[in-house]
């Protein structure tokens, strides 16, 4: 007699639900684009929630930053993040140009995610980039957007120089003033430390010690932080402070260059006179920027504030012209000790002059021999001694009477 038995039905398993984000950005802070970002978040988030077998990643955003480069952009890095750990399998754009406009960018990073096993969809192209034509589409239609970019950018431009032509800046952000109703209005706080910075500067005290007496006496920056001497010079030779202004000093060579280029010609300048209020009088300012002047044709013995030495400024080499600089030879088990070396071999990339490190006790010998004194004496040497300069196989002293004493050197630097 036949068996009968029920075969229990076969479930299929469960589908896989896809991983689906959406990237999102607007490239300005103005009220209406972030409601328009606003509404790109409302739109992906219901339209992912409600698609059945997508599974909901996120929305990715980033607000007022510029398509023409993916660095800087925290959401899409974030986003990209997501999908090289396996968190993404579609994402949703509204175009290509939300994504990127350069080129280049844009397919290194379609390629990347189409590697990845991730399909990127571009709502207004209707593309996907892991269909059969969606690369070729894509290469196209990415150098279009490039294009746009391209020319708004030179729309901006055209808008800033022709601002330049009648005096306009596009700089509004200066220490000591504050941009309002369309003028530069002094911020006398602010100012009072502008104006000791110059006079300071011409009493022999350098930018780097008004920083500090300022840091210590509680003073802050405009942000709240520390001042730096560093800033302090580039302030000491902004042509602002007299109430004038040079437009278009700098100006960016290329729409994808990442830093700015000094205008040495390229393009046209402009200078405008009572351009607002001045903070310093032009004679101060005229003096400091001689005594600038002076300073840098003097090398560092020039700043009295300095605690540089004799030496400091007089040795030169004779290989590239530069100076020498006085630096500190640390050792764990016997004395430190000072030497010179040409500022060449200072900047990290290796010694191109061949000058040998000079110590600095050898220096006090040579200029004892060379002046006739029993031992070294620095205020002999400010008085009798013009210049060192260091050869390969000597060092010439050049005296205050016009005379040149040579001293010679062996192979390694010390005296013969």
């Amino acid at each position: 007699m036949a068996q009968v038995s029920v075969v229990a039905p076969v479930r299929p398993p469960a589908p896989k639900l896809v991983k689906v984000a959406a990237y999102a950005r607007v490239s300005t802070n103005t009220v209406e684009q972030f409601a328009s970002l606003s509404a790109q978040v409302s739109y992906y988030s219901r339209l992912i929630q409600s698609t059945p077998g997508w599974a909901y990643v996120g929305v990715f955003t980033d607000e007022g930053v510029t398509g023409t480069s993916t660095k800087s952009r925290q959401g899409f890095a974030d986003l990209m993040e997501a999908a090289r750990g396996g968190g993404v399998d579609i994402v949703l754009c509204k175009s290509i140009s939300r994504l990127a406009r350069n080129t280049v960018d844009l397919l290194a990073t379609v390629r990347e995610l189409k590697d990845l096993g991730v399909a990127v969809r571009f709502e207004r192209e209707r593309i996907d980039t892991l269909s059969a034509d969606g690369e070729l589409l894509l290469t196209l239609l990415a150098s279009f957007a490039q294009e746009e970019s391209r020319s708004l950018s030179q729309n901006v431009k055209w808008a800033i120089r022709n601002r330049y032509k009648s005096g306009g800046t596009n700089s509004f952000v200066v220490y000591g003033y504050q941009w309002t109703d369309g003028e530069f209005t002094i911020v006398e706080e602010e100012a009072e430390i502008v104006r000791l910075l110059f006079v300071n500067f011409l009493d022999g005290i350098s930018p780097e010690k008004t920083a500090t007496m300022l840091n210590a006496e509680g003073k802050r920056s405009r942000g709240g932080g520390r001042f730096y001497g560093s800033v302090f010079r580039r302030m000491l030779e902004n042509e602002r402070y007299k109430g004038c202004q040079m437009l278009q000093k700098m100006y960016r060579p290329t729409i994808q260059a990442r830093t700015r280029a000094f205008n040495d010609g390229e393009l046209p300048r402009y200078w405008v006179d009572n351009a607002l209020p001045a903070i310093i009088d032009e004679e101060m300012f005229d003096a400091v920027q001689a005594e600038i002047a002076h300073r840098r044709e003097m090398g560092p013995a020039a700043t009295p504030s300095k605690n540089t030495g004799v030496f400091t400024g007089r040795i030169y080499c004779q290989a590239c012209g530069k100076n020498y600089q006085r630096k500190t030879r640390t050792r764990a088990t016997m004395p430190d000790y000072k030497f010179w070396r040409c500022w060449s071999a200072c900047t990290g990339n290796g010694n191109p002059c061949g000058g040998h490190n000079i110590r600095e006790t050898l220096l006090e010998h040579a200029c004892a021999d060379v002046l006739g004194t029993q031992s070294f004496d620095p205020a002999v040497v400010a008085e009798h001694i013009v210049m060192i300069e260091a050869f390969e196989h000597q060092l010439t002293f050049h005296l205050t009477d016009g005379t040149m004493t040579p001293v010679g050197l062996t192979s390694e630097g010390r005296l013969a």
